[in-house]
């Protein structure tokens, strides 16, 4: 039986730094994944920032007077407001854009970093064995966990004792008739 323990443990610690290696690779593989996503990301931030200078330069009153200069109408007046609105809606949905593509781009960063530290944490787990090993590492320190929202402390006996006296003196007191 003893044989058997020292073969697996030596199974497992040979196989560890392989599958280490094998995990590292594909949180990398992930990364670069990522960091596609965030080039492309980038990329449409780029083209929709000079979409909405193109609007702005569009939304200038004399390019607006051009733009429905070719258009016969009896109420240019109109024709220009209409044109001026669509361009504000136009450059508010950019705008919007923008917006979303800006969270997906920070999220895209926290993913990347969170991947990195994961691919270096691996890499090292793949280094050295034994320090990421949950059987031969030593035992961490063992500390109270920190409670989510703060832990008011109890009150003293006495003063727990005079509350209920007071409570008991209110009930008890009645209108005299």
């Amino acid at each position: 039986m003893e044989r058997f323990v020292r073969g697996m443990f030596l199974i497992l610690a040979a196989a560890g730094p392989v599958w280490a290696q094998e995990n590292a690779a594909t949180v990398e593989r992930q990364v670069e994944t990522l960091y596609a996503q965030l080039r492309e990301v980038t990329g449409k931030e780029s083209e929709l920032q000079e979409r909405a200078r193109q609007i702005d330069q569009d939304l200038q009153p004399e390019n607006i007077e051009r733009s429905v200069a070719l258009i016969g109408t009896t109420n240019a007046g109109a024709l220009r407001d209409e044109r001026r609105q669509q361009l504000e809606r136009q450059k508010a949905g950019v705008e919007e854009q923008l917006t979303s593509l800006a969270t997906s781009r920070s999220r895209l960063e926290a993913a990347i970093a969170g991947a990195e530290a994961e691919a270096v944490r691996l890499r090292a787990a793949a280094v050295a064995p034994g320090a990421n090993d949950p059987i031969t590492r030593p035992p961490a320190e063992k500390t109270a966990p920190t409670p989510a929202f703060p832990v008011a402390q109890k009150k003293p006996e006495r003063q727990r004792q005079r509350k209920r006296v007071r409570r008991g003196v209110r009930r008890i007191s009645t209108p005299s008739v």
